[in-house]
């Protein structure tokens, strides 16, 4: 039932955020949506600096008492306070930096937000050491909901680039008011330093990660900001963003259970090598078809998500799609680690990774937003390589053993492009939405792939097997009943 409702709530908010990008992309110019992604990103580094003070504490924490939730709240309201009063002051000269002066309101609106967050944080960190995720998923549904609503009412009615950030600061009300409502317990803003050094060596390794990696996601928006303009960061931000469908919407679903399912392993048996690879091999089998038809169909996705004003996305698309395939591990990365209990590589990983990523990014940013999207061919396999690296230390696994489920995920991706291939030639995409077209190259790309998966024989199979008979046997036990 958790997982029902963690996975249902994820792919709701999905969908409510699929339907604001949508909406927004087409209400305003990419000049707009620029300006709130650099806003969005300088905000994502002061949640990162948060992150120190992990609300995870509270719900790890054998034996939890007031005085810890107390001291919880303390320690990240002073951090909120602090970096909230730097964002509010330093605003004007950060606009100043970018020579933009609509980063003002922005940020000092979603300053308020990020101050107004505080208040939610402990009790959400409680309803989920309770496993009270119906509560939850409820809270971020109604909240996703009301912001995607006014963000789309704004935006229409022309407040531009900071409908955006008025809608944040709705979710955040919405989230604090239903957190109140849910668990009515003013006790806990209470103020209290009793457990600071134990509070914050526990957010220790886990916040400078954190920091560090999202110094590394947001720094190519920082970057074009400075160097190019508003206009290029939101070309940037939405091609990343239609290349992290696939994994969001295929692969995304099992987020919540890769981690309990790693870390039951090594409590059973303290061997993660064949899980590991068989998750390596479904992940590649379903991710690499679904990047390469990306790919392959980069006009009318974009034409489909973003609108034709959008054209210049549709090159870098294909280029990003393409390099985004040597991520096939990224998502168990963080999962298998933490359940090794493996904290400082997971630190050391990240801190080997970003510096280089961000300084191969950095140079290409001087030469032009399309070098920016080609040198992800050179940072997406390191990342893959220093993290794998880490990865097999624990799991004594050889490096030639990942060779058997990738050469049979690339023959499942080879079929199912190609037959999408073949018929987008066949059949040439236009200069407008074609849905015809569309259904025919993703239906023929489905018939490769299942293709693909018969001829190697790829343990993706048995699971679709698997799948299809539970669905027989519940198909089954409707007709007796009915």
């Amino acid at each position: 039932m958790a997982l029902l409702f963690s996975t249902g709530e994820r792919y709701f908010s999905l969908a409510i955020n699929f339907i604001c990008i949508a909406a927004v992309s087409r209400l305003m110019d990419p000049d707009e949506i620029g300006v709130s992604v650099v806003g969005m990103a300088i905000m994502s580094m002061a949640l990162s600096a948060r992150e120190f003070v992990s609300t995870n504490y509270l719900i790890q924490t054998p034996n939890l008492s007031r005085e810890a939730v107390q001291s919880a709240f303390t320690i990240m309201a002073l951090f909120s306070l602090v970096m909230a009063g730097l964002l509010l002051v330093f605003a004007p000269l950060i606009a100043g930096i970018y020579e933009d002066p609509r980063l003002v309101p922005y940020l000092r609106v979603i300053a308020v937000a990020f101050l107004l967050e505080v208040f939610a944080a402990p009790t959400l960190a409680l309803l989920r050491r309770d496993m009270a995720f119906g509560r939850i998923a409820l809270i971020n549904i109604v909240s996703n909901g009301l912001s995607t609503l006014l963000v789309i009412v704004l935006a229409v009615m022309g407040f531009g680039y900071m409908s955006l950030a008025w809608g944040w600061l709705a979710a955040t009300t919405m989230i604090v008011a239903s957190c109140l409502i849910a668990r009515p317990e003013f006790w806990i803003f209470r103020l209290s330093l009793a457990r600071w050094r134990t509070i914050l060596t526990f957010g220790g390794y886990n916040g400078a990660t954190l920091l560090l990696q999202r110094l590394y996601e947001q720094m190519p928006y920082l970057v074009l900001g400075r160097l190019l303009s508003m206009h290029h960061v939101a070309i940037y931000s939405r091609s990343i963003m239609l290349c992290q469908l696939p994994d969001k919407i295929i692969i995304g679903g099992a987020g919540a259970v890769v981690l309990p399912a790693f870390a039951a392993e090594v409590r059973n048996s303290g061997n993660l090598k064949k899980p590991y690879l068989k998750a390596i091999a479904i992940i590649s089998a379903i991710q690499w078809p679904a990047l390469c038809l990306l790919a392959i169909m980069a006009r009318p996705a974009v034409h489909l998500v973003l609108g034709a004003q959008w054209d210049e996305v549709v090159p870098l698309v294909r280029i990003i799609a393409l390099a985004m395939t040597f991520s096939f591990g990224f998502d168990l990365n963080y999962p298998i680690l933490v359940s090794l209990g493996a904290m400082r590589d997971l630190f050391l990983r990240t801190a080997i990774i970003v510096p280089v990523s961000i300084a191969v990014m950095c140079a290409a940013a001087l030469v032009g937003l399309e070098a920016v999207a080609w040198s992800l061919f050179l940072i997406i396999p390191f990342q893959a390589l220093v993290s794998f690296h880490f990865i097999r230390r624990h799991i004594q696994m050889e490096w030639s053993e990942l060779g058997r489920p990738l050469r049979e995920s690339l023959v499942v991706a080879v079929s199912s492009a190609g037959a999408a291939f073949l018929v987008s030639r066949w059949l040439p995409f236009g200069p407008g939405l074609d849905f015809f077209r569309l259904g025919l190259c993703a239906g023929s790309a489905l018939a490769g792939w299942l293709f693909g998966i018969w001829l190697t024989g790829h343990p993706l199979g048995d699971e679709i097997r698997f799948l299809w008979n539970r669905l027989q046997a519940v198909r089954g036990r409707q007709i007796s009943l009915g």
